[in-house]
């Protein structure tokens, strides 16, 4: 291993990495944000939480007081959100209803604290649902780059909501922020959060003696993306916490696409996690040193859900069985990847496969059967259209176009308008603009569907399409003609 640092890693011996399975993902997910983040407050829910899924009752194991303290602390008390300052208020839950829990990682880095970047950014956003009833769970993994609309401001990166809502000073601060952008994303409710820094989150590994991790290919590091950067040769390693956040955060597309990459290790670290804290030979002590290690964490961990509900959630995970834990991704099945208008790299949402990603989450029994769902494709021009008739899609979502003839070809844009008119789309307002060789489409507010079709009529890439959101401009859509377009075209 070669670094610029001298950190100490323990080195196992090198054994052939296991993959994880959809169950196990599910599991670790929502074992560690709401077994390990919230266990460390209360020792008690560890134990019932261990019972459930290893079938052991081992009365052996300690259990510590709930009136824990430390700096910033949360009051561990029935019906207190464990929270400290502001935070979403608490909701109520009868045990017996579906929740949705919105699960938040912060980057916290020294970097960005020290350049004065403001509040943290989101670096991991789960959404999960829990329902009593059917004793299911479903977990989706929110990719950061996802271009939404956060109430009260511009559309932007879903991992500035929470940045906005402590920046502003919004009522409920970032989470609150960060759970009404979710809710009006999925149209779901989300009920509860549970949030960790990367602090925190390097506290509880080396509380728990780190975790072992598999290498098969040399990789590269970097420190809390400090430029420091340091090389993991293959094996098997017992990782500290430093050098699990820096393994979990990393999405250089040279170890394989980015940021699902970076998914795929961040749920092995997670895993890794869960295998560490379920042995018997480390719990006793995990809980032992539950009231000082909560004291070192108490800032760096937050949630609105109060003990109470923390332990009623223990016990019905504890009677979900595996089949029916689900966990979902968001790969380029559901979002495709553009550049908004300053050139910035964004993920868009292609809303029918979203929604039917969205169902089969919240219908814990499978796919959802839709009535002749639009199936999405990439095109050779690598915009994203609608298989079928993409036409009928972009007329019913009635969207508001404007084309702006940036030619030298008088009357093209008018000749445009009446060509979109006989196809459909009513809605069209034309006027003039500088000249530019190539057509490009800008983006207002989110109408996919129109976009796509209007990608594929003026052969747009992605490269030549811009976000350029405003909730309160006149026009949903802008289409500039340039000379590509006066020179060969479709119009008759």
């Amino acid at each position: 291993m070669n670094q610029q640092y001298n950190r100490p890693m323990t080195r196992s011996p090198q054994r052939r990495k296991q993959s994880m399975d959809t169950t196990t993902r599910a599991l670790v997910i929502i074992f560690v944000v709401l077994g390990v983040i919230l266990a460390i407050v209360c020792g008690r829910f560890v134990f019932n939480l261990l019972k459930g899924w290893s079938g052991n009752n081992n009365s052996n194991l300690p259990v510590v007081s709930s009136n824990l303290s430390g700096n910033n602390a949360a009051v561990a008390a029935p019906g207190v959100p464990l929270q400290s300052g502001k935070g979403p208020a608490a909701t109520s839950w009868d045990g017996k209803s579906r929740i949705n829990i919105l699960l938040l990682a912060l980057d916290v880095s020294p970097r960005r604290q020290s350049e004065g970047q403001g509040s943290p950014l989101s670096d991991t956003m789960i959404l999960v649902t829990v329902d009593p009833a059917t004793r299911t769970v479903g977990a989706m993994s929110i990719r950061r780059d996802l271009w939404v609309a956060i109430p009260g401001f511009d559309y932007n990166k879903i991992n500035t909501a929470y940045k906005l809502g402590e920046d502003y000073g919004i009522e409920g601060g970032g989470a609150q922020l960060a759970m009404d952008t979710v809710e009006g994303l999925f149209g779901v409710p989300v009920d509860f959060y549970a949030r960790v820094d990367f602090q925190a989150f390097e506290t509880i590994i080396n509380e728990i003696g780190g975790v072992t991790i598999t290498l098969t290919q040399p990789m590269m590091l970097d420190w809390m993306g400090n430029g420091n950067k340091f090389t993991i040769e293959p094996g098997t390693y017992v990782m500290p916490g430093d050098y699990t956040l820096a393994y979990a955060r990393t999405r250089d597309a040279a170890y394989g696409d980015g940021d699902f990459a970076r998914g795929s290790r961040q749920m092995e670290v997670i895993k890794a996690i869960r295998d560490r804290v379920l042995n018997l030979n480390t719990l006793p002590t995990l809980i032992a040193r539950a009231p000082a290690i909560y004291g070192q964490i108490s800032s760096g961990v937050q949630t609105n859900m109060s003990l109470d509900q923390a332990i009623q959630l223990a016990y019905l995970m504890a009677q979900v069985p595996s089949e029916n834990m689900h966990t979902f991704n968001m790969d380029d099945t559901v979002t495709y990847a553009t550049f908004n208008i300053d050139g910035s790299y964004i993920l868009q949402i292609i809303p029918d496969q979203m929604r039917l990603m969205r169902d089969e989450m919240f219908s814990g029994a499978g796919s959802v059967v839709v009535d002749a769902p639009a199936v999405v494709v990439p095109q050779d021009n690598g915009v994203v259209v609608a298989e079928g008739n993409p036409l009928d899609l972009a007329v019913q979502e009635s969207a508001r176009i404007q084309i702006l003839n940036g030619s030298n070809t008088a009357g093209l844009a008018d000749r445009t308008q009446s060509y979109l008119t006989s196809n459909g789309l009513t809605d069209i307002s034309i006027g003039n603009y500088d000249t530019t060789d190539s057509t490009q489409i800008i983006v207002h507010t989110p109408v996919t569907n129109t976009l796509t079709y209007l990608a594929a009529v003026f052969g747009v890439p992605n490269a030549r399409v811009f976000n350029q959101a405003d909730p309160s401009n006149s026009f949903d859509v802008t289409v500039i003609l340039g000379e590509d377009w006066a020179a060969n075209n479709q119009i008759p």
